[in-house]
Formats: structure tokens, C-alpha cells, sequence
């Protein structure tokens, strides 16, 4: 009885102060990410971001005809770039594109036959076992595929992804980075079909726990389809 006694003597003299300053058990659930994707229609900041793109061919040297290998396709455009830093998109990332042009060429000016920008959109987001949503993004793949050397070949150009919607509650951190693009030839040697492998990675973490996930957009110069794999 005495110790009984003891106990609510302290519950009702200690200050309120002392309990309120005492943090409140953080269990496991708050703690770990759970990734979600859906393929969706691409949204309007997104199409308001692709209507503001430059698509004339920037030329990076001398164009020698001679040089041209309409099999070996290459990319002269970017190799490595931010989408999304600390949660916010990278400045200008509307700017920087991938493609998959022959060889020898300076520019994708020498090509004719592109297709107007086409767009394919997936949702990223996140939940904790609370079923709270954590981070949400939308990502768009963009394109330009179609364009011919010669009348001949299916050439990639404005290969890119942007970003839009995005909400990371406060504690989250979210970064994308394109990390490789690898051009192929997926036809023959006299008619050549380029394709591209966009590599990049998804990062999202608290000060406690991380989660990375690798992801891959696969393009083809005779297809408005974008492939993803990883999500």
C-alpha cells in the first residue's frame, strides 16, 4: 500500500512539464518506406513543361557526310543529369536530352522525319505502415523517335524525363539521377532501328532508413512506346 501510496504522490506533484518534454516512442512502422507505382496520364505541368522545350538540333561540330555509319548509333546529347534534388526538380532539367543518332553526325539536324514529343507518365509514391503517404512524384518520359538519315533508319531524339507533382512530407528526402544511357542498333545494318536504355536511380530516405531503387526507360527509334522495368 505505502509504495501504491508513493506512485500517485509523484503522478500528482510531478510537473506536466516533465512528461510533455519526454518524446513519444517512435516505432518501427513510422520508419519504413513502402514504394507504390502506377501508370498515368501524363499531367498538365508535365505538358506545360514539354510546350516550353526547345527541339532544334544544337550542332557540337563540323557535320562530314563521309564520316556517316547509320548502323553505329550513338548518343551526343546528355550522359549523366539530375531530375530531382532534395525534392525539388534540377533547374533546366527540361533541357537535357539523350538521343540515338548515326555516327558521324554533329547534329540531329541532318535527320528528317521526327515525330512530334511523345509523352508516357508513372506515379512513384510512398507509404509508412501507418498507411501515411510520404513522398508522391510524377515522372514523364519524353521522346522523339522516327527520324530518318537518308530515308534510311528510325532515329531517337529528346530522350528525357521530367518531373512534376511532386509532395515529400517534411523528414524525406527525394533525388533522381539519370546515371547511363546505352544506344543500340535493334535492326539491321541497311535499316537501322535505334534504341536506348535510360538508367536511372530513385532515392528516398528519412535520417533512419533508405530506400534505392534502379530503374530503366527503354525507347525505340519506330515506337511511341516507352518500357519501364525497376519500379
Amino acid at each position: 500500500m505505502k509504495k501504491a501510496s508513493l506512485l500517485a504522490t509523484l503522478l500528482l506533484t510531478t510537473p506536466a512539464a516533465i512528461f510533455a518534454a519526454t518524446p513519444a516512442p517512435q516505432g518501427a512502422a513510422a520508419d519504413v518506406i513502402i514504394p507504390h507505382f502506377e501508370v498515368v496520364s501524363t499531367p498538365a505541368d508535365a505538358f506545360s513543361a514539354i510546350s516550353r522545350i526547345d527541339t532544334s538540333p544544337q550542332r557540337i561540330g563540323p557535320f562530314d557526310e563521309g564520316l556517316v555509319s547509320i548502323d553505329q548509333v550513338i548518343n551526343i546529347g546528355q550522359k549523366v543529369w539530375e531530375i530531382v534534388k532534395a525534392n525539388q526538380p534540377v533547374v533546366n532539367v527540361s533541357s537535357k536530352f539523350a538521343n540515338a543518332l548515326p555516327s558521324g553526325l554533329a547534329s540531329s539536324a541532318e535527320l528528317t522525319g521526327f515525330s512530334d514529343i511523345e509523352s508516357n507518365s508513372v506515379r512513384l509514391w510512398g507509404t509508412n505502415l501507418y498507411g501515411i503517404t510520404v513522398y508522391d512524384i510524377t515522372l514523364t518520359a519524353i521522346h522523339q523517335y522516327g527520324g530518318q538519315y537518308q530515308g534510311k533508319g528510325r532515329y531517337l531524339e529528346t530522350v528525357a524525363i521530367i518531373p512534376s507533382d511532386i509532395y515529400v512530407v517534411w523528414g524525406y528526402r527525394v533525388d533522381y539521377t539519370v546515371e547511363s544511357v546505352t544506344t543500340t542498333n535493334g535492326g539491321t545494318a541497311e535499316n537501322p532501328i535505334a534504341k536506348i536504355a535510360l538508367s536511372a536511380k530513385f532515392k528516398a530516405s528519412t535520417v533512419l532508413t533508405k530506400i534505392e531503387k534502379n530503374t530503366v526507360y527503354q525507347f525505340r527509334g519506330d515506337s511511341a512506346e516507352v518500357k519501364t522495368a525497376g519500379f
